[in-house]
């Protein structure tokens, strides 16, 4: 009791009130997964379909040094139960990177199916993909909506090397509680086999001592080598998916966000689904399946009969599964550090509540020689976390024995950080991976400084018309009123050249991918803008026609169309829409909420899963509205659905329950949602055929229009308006 007393006390300190400097260094990225800083201050991104980029943030340069092939899903098969979140996942670079230019990669190999820990060397600038040596193979499952592949590689301050990998199992048909199924024919549901396993890599942490041909087992792993049915690569066991690492620069002691189980509530089946943040002192064993959050236990329970059996013992947990390769008898379950439902916390309530994927990220120590301390230095030895799905970063105050003396808010109204990261200069790097769930293209990576901080400047340019290839800065200022100095940079292939200063620049006849003015005062980061010389190429546009031609149509009619293109579009796939938009004088480009409606799900953290009218992990709202209109109970059935919780409407991903929403805010966001599907129709599946415009909106007054829509995966959209009637 006096424990709990004591971490409900945490969620009273507040942060601190003084705005954080955030800027945009680059942009861009398509679902970017990891990240790792460079001795010379550059950045190595890498994108889930196998892309890897150098960010230099001194001139704003962006550089492709390599595009691996791996197996990932791809938009072409978005809804494809294989390979559900295989790519490229993690990087590092070798502590000795500066003189090796050796790079570590964890990725899931294009034809074998297993996951890879591969070692690369640069050379010139590209990674040369023929210095592959293969390190550590994971033999794995792709098919049936398997995931959790873990993927964080980090070096600790000893020169091991931690890899983080996930359970590789589907938990979409356990109700959100441990799968544990021991039925024949059901490998892919089977935890057991990996995370509860002691003879297998999945659902670990491995340590490792990379040499020239391979990798030797430091001492104090889990397992000692030569340990009959265990692996001697295992630091930490018992995980589901851990997402992120960190190690601690000082001590090596092990962070991860543990992605927990879906469970909204405790039951017979075991307790409520748990996110955990696990702190390794030494190598132990976390608990998974068997275990979640603080060690509550789950049964052993039996999918055939429906019934659970004999309760795991944190003490000796045991694996009975019938694909378990390992030892019977497990190492006592070490509890995480910090736990928390979907629900309030009551051990940890300054988490909030919400959707849930935990992340741990570097551990602050403060340096006054240092350019920046994001932290004062009373807040030496503190371990930041952060949030993916809230969107949130927390400080953990260390104390003594590197136990938890405070909690409290660093910053929020983030965008999905994927991986964050101390800079030498002491400033916070955060990769943003985008809105959605899968095919973002609006990936960024943020520098985040201290408030006092002195401000960067702002600038943008544009060709100077009339003047081919020529350009120039349209508008520079500094918030602070320093000087500044603008500079001119041209990206070629993987490297880039300096081009002169001033405030105008005409380029080299044919080259050059990139012009970039990078604009700097002396005393803060620089500030750059940016064109790409390079005309991307354009996907096949879709032909939508009316028969007809019709200048004006009226409501309720019946409208006949084609859809053609020079590519010939699958028709299963096709989607045609007209939509209503009244005589207001302007439009959005789109169906949207309303302001307070907007507040409302960025607050409820909708927008993790859900967007308006583009495709995310969850449905557009838009069809949520088409496929309930007309339902009688719709607000009433949807308000359960969301409170509640479930899958297998949309897909096979489940919706978390909603259990913190409150009744007023439900019904507000839900009328909205339905409110979407006014003057909208549809049809799907058909490259020809006919659509019966909406009827009349009780409010419809002359000058309306009716905006007529044509979407296929891989196409260019057609869009374009008739007078309505």
């Amino acid at each position: 009791m006096r424990k709990i007393l004591t971490l409900l006390l945490l969620g009273t300190i507040a942060a601190s009130a003084a705005p954080l400097q955030k800027e945009t260094i680059a942009d861009g990225f398509h679902d970017p997964m990891s990240m790792a800083p460079a001795p010379d201050g550059d950045v190595y991104v890498v994108e889930r379909e196998g892309r890897i980029l150098r960010i230099r943030p001194s001139t704003g340069g962006v550089f492709e040094v390599a595009n691996m092939v791996v197996s990932a899903r791809r938009a072409s098969d978005a809804k494809s139960p294989y390979a559900a979140e295989d790519g490229l996942q993690g990087i590092a670079l070798d502590p000795d990177f500066a003189k090796n230019q050796r790079v570590y990669l964890y990725y899931s190999h294009p034809e074998k199916v297993e996951d890879r820990l591969s070692r690369f060397t640069l050379r010139d600038g590209k990674l040369d993909l023929s210095t592959e040596l293969v390190l550590i193979e994971v033999p794995l499952e792709r098919s049936d909506l398997v995931c959790h592949h873990g993927g964080s590689v980090q070096f600790g301050p000893d020169g091991l090397l931690y890899l983080s990998i996930g359970d590789n199992t589907n938990p979409f048909e356990s109700d959100g509680y441990a799968p544990i199924d021991n039925r024949p024919d059901r490998t892919p549901w089977d935890a057991e086999r990996s995370a509860g396993n002691t003879n297998d890599l999945r659902g670990k942490v491995l340590r490792i001592r990379p040499n020239e041909t391979g990798y030797d087992i430091p001492t104090g792993n889990l397992f000692p080598k030569g340990t009959a049915k265990t692996r001697p690569e295992i630091y930490a066991m018992g995980c589901r998916n851990p997402f992120r690492i960190s190690i601690d620069p000082e001590n090596s002691i092990v962070y991860w966000g543990e992605v927990g189980p879906d469970a909204g509530k405790e039951s017979a089946r075991g307790p409520a689904g748990h996110d955990e943040i696990n702190q390794a002192q030494a190598a132990g064993n976390f608990g998974w399946p068997f275990l979640v959050a603080n060690n509550k236990p789950y049964p052993i329970y039996d999918f055939a009969s429906g019934k659970p059996g004999p309760m795991t013992d944190p003490a000796a947990p045991r694996n009975p599964g019938i694909r378990n390769t390992g030892l019977s008898v497990l190492p006592p379950a070490v509890p995480a550090f910090i736990w928390y439902p979907y629900a309030e916390s009551p051990e940890f309530p300054i988490m909030g509540k919400g959707g849930r994927c935990a992340m741990a990220g570097p551990v602050f120590y403060h340096d006054p020689a240092r350019k920046f301390n994001l932290l004062p230095k009373e807040d030496d030895h503190t371990l930041l976390i952060y949030e993916w799905s809230r969107g949130k970063i927390w400080n953990v105050k260390l104390g003594q024995d590197e136990k938890l003396q405070s909690l409290k808010v660093f910053d929020e109204g983030l965008t999905h950080p994927m991986d964050m990261e101390m800079a030498a200069d002491g400033s916070l790097l955060i990769l943003s991976y985008g809105k959605n769930w899968y095919f973002n293209n609006d990936g960024k990576l943020l520098r985040v400084l201290p408030p006092t901080t002195n401000h960067s400047p702002v600038i943008a340019i544009g060709p100077v018309a009339g003047k081919d290839r020529t350009f120039t800065v349209t508008s520079a200022t500094d918030p602070d009123n320093d000087k500044l100095t603008v500079t001119w940079w041209l990206t070629t292939g993987a490297t880039e050249r300096q081009l002169g200063t001033g405030s105008t620049i005409t380029l080299p006849a044919h080259e050059g991918s990139e012009i970039r003015a990078v604009a700097t005062d002396g005393n803060s980061p620089p500030a750059v803008a940016r064109l790409s010389l390079v005309k991307e190429k354009a996907a096949p546009e879709l032909q939508l026609n009316l028969v007809g031609k019709p200048d004006a149509l009226a409501f309720g009619q019946d409208v006949a169309f084609t859809l053609t293109s020079a590519t010939a579009p699958t028709a299963a796939q096709v989607s045609v829409r007209a939509r209503y938009i009244p005589a207001t004088g302007h439009d959005a480009g789109g169906p949207q909420f309303s302001p307070t409606t907007t507040a409302l799900v960025t607050a409820n953290l909708c927008l993790a899963c859900h967007q308006v009218d583009q495709n995310s992990v969850g449905p557009k709202y838009v069809n949520v509205a088409l496929k309930y209109r007309g339902h009688p109970e719709a607000l009433d059935y949807l308000k359960n659905k969301v409170k509640a919780g479930g899958k297998g409407v949309w897909g096979e991903v489940p919706m978390p329950p909603q259990i913190a929403l409150k009744d007023n805010d439900a019904d507000t966001i839900l009328r909205a949602i339905l409110g979407l599907a006014e003057g909208v129709s549809e049809i799907k599946g058909s490259l020809n055929g006919t659509l019966q415009l909406a009827p009349k909106p009780a409010n419809a007054e002359p000058g309306g229009a009716w905006e007529f829509t044509a979407e296929v995966p891989g196409f260019a959209s057609a869009k374009f308006r008739v007078a309505a009637k």
